[in-house]
């Protein structure tokens, strides 16, 4: 079995655990993400299947330490020889802080080293230190002076499904979007539209939820598969029975529309590359003019915040007055939702929001904010 720690988006720990309740019965919720035990089975299966993890952590041992000598000594005791070949490349991650391990770069080096001494000991060689695209990546957290070790099961960061050809500059990140769309109780079957798509990533992860479709199935690689005790057998059992459980329903009906048609061809080139361009359907189109065509649904934006894209203040402050007045004005019997982390201009859009969820967008503390539109209520 394996010791595991699922990172994902901070505010979606409970969801995260929810994702994967199917292949993981017990779990706790931890600060950032999910503890539990997994067999090779389910570790492989959580990698393809999570929607909201960002890296599957393999605990292999925490120590305490209160200098670089005995850092060094701690490290240097480890089995490495058992992971890492010297034919292998890695990467040390490093995370945390502490007031006895203050230089993060000398700290890191000093745990490399008694790495490369021990593997070089054992082997008569030693590997190599890789940045772009390693073969093992080591995860080091360290809080006061407890340092955990871990191995990154995943490699790059989940949230990466493998369907981006093209980079948006404001793209909102694939496990955050997932989360957010689940939070919104959407049942899959309804119409779900995101009339400021951007380059797509809410129709997109939609879809997938929909359809079945496990997020992880794209990806070129993970990086336990570069592991000595990777079973390609396995794998491939697995991934087979992944996608024969692809369902893809031609009623259920997803949109996307964006005003700036760069983005629409973003959105358009991923869609395609999952197979699903009669399933997703995005175009060009102002949202002063956007109207749902079916009676019932979920809509859910992420407008700009004035951080990255920058307009100006008094453009901002209409765009949410707009918001508004079309949720009011053409979406009854919807649940709309925006996600935003300028609460400022939330006051623009004038209607009563039923719930207010806390996130993180990066650095930015965001809120998904529920607007029920219905006739005589919620104005």
């Amino acid at each position: 079995m394996y010791e595991c720690f699922l990172t994902c988006p901070r505010g979606l720990e409970e969801q995260a655990q929810i994702d994967i309740n199917s292949i993981i019965y017990e779990s706790k919720i931890n600060k950032g993400g999910i503890e539990f035990n997994a067999s090779k089975s389910e570790l492989y299966n959580v990698n393809l299947y999570s929607r909201i993890g960002m890296h599957l952590l393999i605990k292999l041992f925490d120590f305490d330490c209160e200098n670089d000598d005995e850092l060094y000594r701690q490290i240097y005791d480890y089995e490495w020889d058992e992971i890492i070949n010297s034919d292998h490349s890695f990467l040390i991650k490093f995370k945390g802080q502490s007031t006895q391990f203050k230089n993060k770069n000398y700290t890191v080096l000093k745990i490399k080293d008694a790495i490369v001494d021990k593997i070089r000991k054992i082997r008569l060689s030693r590997p190599n230190i890789s940045k772009d695209d390693p073969d093992i990546i080591i995860s080091i957290h360290l809080k006061d002076n407890k340092f955990s070790i871990y191995l990154d099961s995943s490699g790059t960061s989940l949230h990466k499904r493998g369907y981006r050809n093209k980079i948006h500059r404001a793209m909102l990140n694939e496990s955050l979007a997932a989360g957010l769309i689940m939070k919104t109780q959407w049942d899959k079957q309804s119409s779900f539209y995101d009339p400021m798509c951007g380059s797509g990533t809410f129709p997109i992860e939609a879809a997938l939820m929909a359809f079945n479709i496990p997020p992880g199935l794209l990806r070129e690689k993970f990086t336990f598969q570069k592991w000595n005790d990777y079973d390609s057998s396995l794998f491939n059992q697995l991934l087979k029975k992944a996608k024969s459980k692809i369902n893809i329903d031609s009623k259920v009906k997803i949109y996307g529309y964006d005003n700036a048609l760069s983005n629409i061809a973003i959105a358009m080139s991923s869609i395609k590359s999952l197979g699903l361009s009669n399933n997703i359907k995005v175009k060009k189109l102002d949202f002063l003019t956007f109207t749902p065509e079916q009676k019932l649904g979920t809509v859910i934006i992420n407008p700009p915040y004035g951080e990255r894209l920058m307009p100006g203040e008094n453009e901002l402050n209409d765009l949410y007055s707009s918001i508004g007045d079309i949720f009011k004005n053409n979406c009854n019997g919807y649940d709309c939702y925006v996600f935003t982390s300028n609460l400022e201009l939330v006051k623009h859009i004038g209607l009563k929001s039923k719930s207010r969820l806390q996130f993180k967008n990066g650095n930015l503390d965001c809120r998904l904010i529920h607007y029920p539109i219905r006739s005589g209520s919620y104005k």
